[in-house]
């Protein structure tokens, strides 16, 4: 455990001399390839742990002469995407990596990468980004659906084709995806303040579900 350990210092270590403003994000979802126990933590956890010891141990070899001191420039603020796209691709990549990584985590990194995500409640955040994700790989997963055999040519005792009813349109298994997400969800909540939060996003799995259904 102890040479994991090592082994991830020494990855944030080398992230941070070679870009000191690398996302807690990246450097995150990094670690949890080289231990996998790094999934046990919060981002903030995992700040505490590896980047603030990280960053005090090379501060001294990447810490210049003394000189006058001079008016710093301000760090650029991140740059907000305005349509979400950025956004959306780290919830999309962050879900494909770890589908069961939670909200707080993902509402966390999101903010880095946009500011203005901080406006959105945490209830908003879920159903704006992970919700649609999560749908939209639900449909993707979802196998094709097989050719139908050729019918056979109806008889004067059979029905016209006309008159047969129509096929039903719409995804099932995508619809049986977000309704185990809804599930998996109730499944998780550990008091019942998170069971009424999963309960409050309901019309948005019913919005998703019938779009699913009508395909």
């Amino acid at each position: 455990m102890g040479s994991l350990h090592d082994a991830v210092m020494q990855y944030v270590e080398r992230e941070l001399k070679a870009d000191s403003g690398v996302k807690n994000v990246a450097l995150f979802a990094g670690a949890r390839e080289i231990d996998e126990s790094v999934e046990e933590l919060t981002l903030q956890q995992f700040h505490a742990k590896y980047r603030l010891p990280a960053t005090r141990r090379i501060a001294p070899q990447e810490r210049p002469a003394r000189q006058p001191k001079a008016n710093p420039e301000p760090d650029p603020a991140p740059a907000a995407s305005g349509d979400g796209a950025a956004v959306m691709e780290f919830v999309e990549r962050t879900l494909e990596v770890d589908p069961d990584v939670s909200n707080a985590d993902l509402f966390a990194g999101a903010r880095e990468i946009d500011p203005s995500v901080a406006e959105l409640s945490a209830r908003q955040f879920h159903a704006k980004y992970p919700l649609q994700v999560k749908a939209r790989l639900a449909r993707a997963a979802a196998p094709k659906p097989e050719t139908p055999p050729e019918p056979e040519v109806p008889t004067a005792e059979e029905p016209n084709a006309a008159d047969a009813p129509p096929m039903e349109a719409g995804d099932p298994v995508a619809v049986r995806g977000l309704l185990l997400d809804l599930a998996k969800e109730l499944a998780t909540a550990e008091s019942k303040a998170e069971v009424i939060e999963v309960m409050a996003r309901l019309d948005d799995y019913v919005a998703e579900i019938m779009e699913a259904a009508l395909g």
